[in-house]
């Protein structure tokens, strides 16, 4: 882990590392206020607050689904397999900064909802910072029918909160069924193979 992962270059060819304040943002393993950091971590101390992370290969196509409903957890269409299941996360920001991911992006189905799921890093220490704001997509209690309503304000803690954001679920496309339908639907001469398979 190096928390300061480029350098600037100008045009006169002279590269500099480590002159900028650039902040780099990971996601953290802090679950609630009481386990952040007292004071900014520096050096080892800043494992412990780093999440942890698989780098999975896949030829298939794999996408998130949004219910938009904090009870129910969308089901895979059909031809498609369910890898896991989490909560709608949109997007961070701190210090003016901020990113995110398409909605459709597995990044945006994390398994656990943490009302603040990043840390930020500049200059070799870490902290949770005062202004960072991470931003879910809530669940609408009502369904279709109160989509337009005024939304009701809701402030509580993690327990509260958790009731209120949309469950999601990754998908990975099984192959088979679109196929299938080509093989049907598509002229002679044209077959099927390869669809939605990337790399294979």
């Amino acid at each position: 882990m190096v928390d300061r992962r480029g350098t600037s270059c100008e045009p006169d060819d002279v590269c500099k590392y480590g002159y900028r304040d650039d902040k780099t943002y990971w996601l953290s393993t802090i679950d609630r206020f009481e386990q952040q950091p007292r004071v900014p971590a520096e050096g080892t101390d800043i494992r412990q607050y780093i999440s942890r992370c698989a780098v999975c290969l896949t030829t298939n196509l794999v996408l998130a689904f949004h219910s938009q409903r904090a009870s129910v957890t969308p089901d895979c269409p059909e031809g498609w397999r369910g890898i896991w299941t989490g909560y709608s996360f949109l997007m961070h920001t701190a210090a003016g900064e901020g990113g995110g991911q398409p909605l459709t992006s597995p990044g945006s189905c994390l398994d656990y909802f943490r009302s603040a799921p990043f840390i930020e890093c500049v200059n070799d220490i870490c902290d949770v910072s005062s202004n960072q704001l991470s931003f879910w997509l809530i669940g609408i209690p009502g369904g279709e029918r109160e989509q337009w309503n005024q939304p009701r304000r809701v402030v509580g803690g993690l327990d509260v909160l958790r009731q209120r954001i949309s469950r999601c679920r990754v998908c990975v496309y099984n192959g088979g069924l679109y196929e299938d339908i080509v093989a049907k639907e598509a002229p002679p001469g044209v077959t099927a193979t390869g669809v939605f398979n990337f790399g294979g």
